[in-house]
């Protein structure tokens, strides 16, 4: 069996990631998960908070958008990693009622 990039080389992925810093606007906090998705298969899940701002309505899809297009272009975390990327979004007001750790 051959391991994804990304499963057998965590330190490099950690280093990589902390190098996309600084994110686009409206990212308050970015965390990540690799672990295999529902049909078994391996995957880095983001889970991000945005400002109130950027997780507005009317701003929500550019926002979201926008923070996807810049982790896959920068990351590649399927060509380059062998991980199926997955993306969650929470603002800042929602976690701090939800207070739930994997959102931080």
């Amino acid at each position: 069996m051959i391991l994804p990039r990304g499963v057998a080389q965590p330190t490099e992925l950690i280093k990589r990631l902390n190098a996309l810093a600084p994110f686009p606007s409206g990212v308050v906090n970015l965390r990540f998960t690799v672990e295999n998705d529902w049909s078994g298969d391996p995957a880095i899940f983001f889970w991000i908070t945005l400002s109130d701002e950027g997780a507005r309505p009317a701003v929500l899809s550019q926002t979201s958008r926008r923070i996807m297009d810049f982790v896959t272009q920068r990351l590649d975390p399927m060509g380059q990693w062998g991980l199926i990327p997955y993306f969650n979004f929470r603002s800042q007001s929602e976690q701090a009622n939800l207070k739930e750790e994997v959102f931080g």
